[in-house]
């Protein structure tokens, strides 16, 4: 211990001895300049077999001017290596700086080469080596949009909307190659306009004895030298080319994802094909206003172009989900599926046996009006409403108990739903609408989730009936009750009551379902002309006719007499006039274009003149009974084979399944 302790103090006593030096240096440096060697000096490595050693010399003409560097070939290679690992990094470097000449187009390919030190792989790509060259962009918006709006009609909780905002583009080629004989190519483009843009293609070629020539996977074509039979483009699969001597062979097993379209421009406008399946109907963008519309649709136009209705709808408001969060003319709605029907057939409440006595006021197949049933608006605490039916948080209980039987009560989402501030559509731009057939045509398709109702007024014999509660009514969207000399008043949002035509839940077995029209079917084209406008109804089985023949005939069968001589247009009620509108029996064999009734040339849309003109029409005509049966239970044989009953039964997706009737 002591012996430590006297060393530690010697230590002290040279430290404190040393004199401290200045580590800046002082005065001045000339600096050093390196140049390259001249072409004069000849610098080289040479191996010396017997000494197993590389050497490395410097020297002008036969005199060396150096000392032999003499190096062993384990540190002759690692030399190498670090000199190339230099010299890669280095040529990456400037090209990634742009400062050099030439790095351009040195920086489109960035990657290295990849090498694979397989005699198999060599033998079957015909080389070693796998080249990668990418180009493209990747970019991204990331937002979050926030809004706030003082409007006193909407409810505290709506008045402010955050939301994300996020887009992306992507911009993405690439070009591979592995060794000599597979190529690689790929393009991707978010912003691509056709989908056919979008390119992924692999193509092996082996050498030019090989009987298999070459294989493409992924995007394909197969062009043909010939007018007669024109080759297929935009295929995805499978393309090989074989060479037997001199005969060649090219087979394609591939999907097709292009289709050819022909247009011919004349006077001022094109003329297309187009080709629809009964199946292909217009879904959620067509409805009627009540059961009494559909029922009667057939009779009205029975004898087109007269229409035999003495309806007039003089006023309709319509009102759908507000999914545009649009401020103007927005209310808080509620939409009752039996709001103005007074036939309990046609009514959830009425099939569910939930209706108490002296629940509809008006038997039969009235006129759809309010006071149709206990549903009246008019009469809220009287009826099967209440007061709580204004308040949107309140509408659950504001159904009256002793309107409907032990055990029934309105549920949300079939019997009635609710719209916080829906929107009301403009007509003309949103929707048009047939004043005497009672339908309503929107211009965009609603979504399977989105509420669409509906309120409107109209003359029959001169009297007024209406259906639901317009937003100028009388009824103020808000009322404001309380408060002392105007201060903390209570702010009360008021709802309208409207008839429900589409709820967002889908439900077949409720009487709504049969208020979306099924029987109107769009071209894919705007703005109809006559000139030259042809249709024709063809049955595939399995070539297209424009007739049906009976499976059995004769009395008893439910076949009429010369039905098969009929064609089509006519059987459907869509041949019953000449060019000149005249009407003709039997037809003139050409589809009757009027417009309104059989044709909306605005929107390019066809329209049968039966709601179900492959269904229930074409069940009567061929023998009629009960229609509404499970598995055509009851039908004759014709009716099985014609009748398309699950078209209308079912939704686009069940109908599907169909697959004789499809």
């Amino acid at each position: 211990m002591a012996a430590e302790t006297s060393f530690a103090q010697e230590t002290d006593e040279e430290e404190t001895n040393e004199q401290e030096t200045d580590s800046v240096k002082t005065g001045f440096s000339l600096g050093k300049l390196y140049l390259d060697n001249p072409e004069s000096i000849v610098s080289k490595y040479i191996y010396d077999p017997k000494l197993d050693r590389y050497i490395y010399n410097e020297s002008i003409g036969d005199f060396d001017i150096g000392y032999p560097i003499i190096l062993t070939p384990e540190e002759y290679m690692e030399m190498v290596r670090k000199e190339g690992i230099k010299d890669y990094f280095k040529e990456k470097s400037d090209a990634y700086s742009g400062k050099k000449e030439g790095s351009e187009e040195a920086r489109k390919n960035l990657l290295p080469n990849f090498y694979i030190n397989n005699d198999f792989f060599q033998s079957v790509f015909g080389g070693n080596t796998i080249e990668v060259i990418p180009q493209g962009s990747v970019a991204m918006d990331l937002g979050v949009i926030w809004q706030k709006n003082d409007n006193p009609s909407l409810s505290p909780r709506n008045r402010t909307n955050l939301s994300f905002d996020f887009d992306q583009r992507i911009s993405l080629s690439l070009l591979g190659k592995i060794g000599e004989r597979l190529g690689v190519t790929f393009n991707y483009d978010t912003e691509a306009t056709f989908d056919f843009q979008q390119v992924f293609k692999l193509e092996y070629t082996p050498t030019e004895d090989d009987i298999l020539q070459k294989i493409e996977a992924g995007n394909v074509n197969m062009p043909l030298n010939s007018s007669l039979i024109t080759g297929a483009q935009s295929l995805f699969g499978v393309k090989t080319q074989l060479q037997f001597g001199k005969t060649k062979v090219t087979a394609v097993f591939s999907e097709q994802r292009s289709q050819n379209n022909t247009v011919v421009a004349q006077g001022g406008g094109t003329i297309n094909e187009f080709s629809l399946t009964a199946l292909d109907y217009d879904v959620d963008k067509h409805f009627f206003l009540s059961h009494y519309f559909r029922n009667n649709y057939d009779e009205a136009l029975e004898n087109y172009p007269y229409i035999k209705s003495q309806i007039q709808i003089t006023r309709l408001e319509v009102w759908v989900t507000n999914r545009s969060q649009q401020t103007l003319n927005v209310r808080n709605v509620v939409a009752i599926q039996d709001l103005g029907e007074s036939n309990p057939d046609n009514t959830r409440v009425g099939i569910a046996g939930g209706a108490a006595g002296g629940f509809f006021d008006i038997t039969g197949e009235a006129l759809p009006r309010n006071d149709a049933n206990d549903f009246n608006p008019e009469q809220l605490g009287t009826g099967a409403l209440n007061d709580d039916i204004r308040d949107i948080a309140t509408v659950e209980s504001g159904f009256n108990g002793g309107s409907f039987t032990a055990g029934y009560s309105p549920n949300q989402g079939f019997d009635y739903a609710i719209l916080e501030n829906a929107r009301k559509l403009e007509v003309g731009r949103d929707y048009t609408f047939n004043s005497q057939l009672g339908y309503v045509s929107l211009n965009q398709r609603l979504s399977n989730d989105e509420v669409l109702g509906v309120a409107y007024q109209y003359t029959f014999n001169g009297q007024v009936y209406q259906v639901g509660e317009f937003a100028n009514g009388g009824l103020d969207a808000t009322t404001v009750t309380g408060g002392v000399n105007g201060t903390n008043p209570i702010i009360e949002n008021n709802t309208l009551i409207l008839k429900l035509l589409k709820s967002n839940i889908t439900n077949v077995s409720d009487p709504i379902w049969d208020l979306m029209m099924k029987n109107i079917y769009a071209t894919g084209a705007f703005r109809l002309s006559q000139d030259d406008f042809k249709l024709n109804i063809l049955y595939s089985d399995p070539t297209p006719r424009n007739y049906i023949t009976p499976v059995v005939e004769g009395p008893g069968s439910g076949w009429p007499d010369g039905f098969q001589e009929r064609i089509l247009l006519d059987v459907f009620n869509l041949d019953r006039l000449n060019v000149y509108n005249d009407v003709q029996p039997g037809g003139d064999g050409f589809f009757d274009f009027v417009p309104g009734i059989t044709v909306n040339m605005q929107q390019g849309l066809i329209i049968f003149t039966k709601v179900e003109p492959f269904g229930e029409y074409l069940f009567e005509r061929l023998g009629g009974g009960t229609y509404d049966v499970e598995d055509d239970q009851g039908y004759n044989e014709n009716q099985k084979k014609y009748v398309y009953r699950n078209l209308y039964s079912s939704t686009k997706a069940d109908s599907f399944e169909d697959a004789e009737k499809n």
